[in-house]
């Protein structure tokens, strides 16, 4: 029997699972090009998330890839707390500012979902993958059932908010990435493991755009720099 989430990811071998293995476990796919200072400085948060967050029903739900509790339960049991795992989200929200819907009519991905991330010094967002349920309920409300081959072709684009400042480091599987510059893409393949945090002075903005990826999604368009 699985005594984590993790262990039940690795008994699945999707990936090697071998931290000492050289890997290339994201892609670059571009940047985009707008005034970033100027859509985040009026930016209402609100109130804090953490990401060890559960709810009573949590404990009822069986261990599973698209349950993303029990990989909560995996932070929780490692010593992660409300104290450093806390993030300001805004989901789908009007507080987000229409260029980051701009960015996602461009993205080549349907269906999408924006948010936007503030993680202030001190906090991370702990290892864990995403199964991307939101994208797959819109269909589902829709009355489209998505097959597992479809799922797989959800794409997440994470896009850095301001230039790399030190403390501040996203790791997607084995790689680690720095000294960004703000517009910044990446993905990664399905099921892929990843986290983030901020060791520095200085909050750390992202923002995320997610749908069902299509022909003319960026990351399989062969340029680099979208303008908004």
């Amino acid at each position: 029997m699985n005594k984590s989430l993790l262990d039940y990811k690795k008994s699945l071998r999707d990936w090697h699972y071998d931290p000492t293995m050289p890997s290339t476990d994201y892609q670059y796919v571009g940047r985009f090009i707008t005034d970033f200072n100027k859509h985040l400085k009026d930016i209402e948060w609100g109130k804090p998330e953490h990401g060890v967050d559960l709810w009573p029903e949590d404990d009822l739900k069986p261990m599973d890839i698209h349950n993303l509790s029990w990989g909560k339960k995996d932070n929780i049991n490692v010593g992660y707390t409300e104290h450093n795992t806390q993030k300001y989200q805004l989901f789908n929200d009007d507080n987000i500012p229409q260029v980051f819907y701009d960015m996602a009519e461009k993205s080549g991905l349907e269906n999408y979902s924006v948010a936007l991330f503030k993680q202030n010094p001190g906090q991370t967002n702990p290892w864990h993958f995403d199964t991307y349920q939101g994208v797959v309920n819109k269909y589902k409300k829709q009355g489209i059932e998505l097959s597992e081959k479809e799922i797989k072709n959800i794409k997440r684009y994470l896009v850095v908010l301001e230039d790399w400042d030190w403390g501040h480091f996203l790791q997607i599987g084995n790689n680690v990435l720095s000294q960004w510059k703000a517009g910044d893409i990446y993905t990664w393949e399905h099921g892929m493991y990843h986290t983030s945090g901020n060791a520095g002075q200085t909050p750390k903005l992202t923002a995320q755009i997610t749908g069902l990826s299509k022909e003319n999604a960026l990351h399989l368009s062969g340029e680099y720099k979208f303008y908004v």
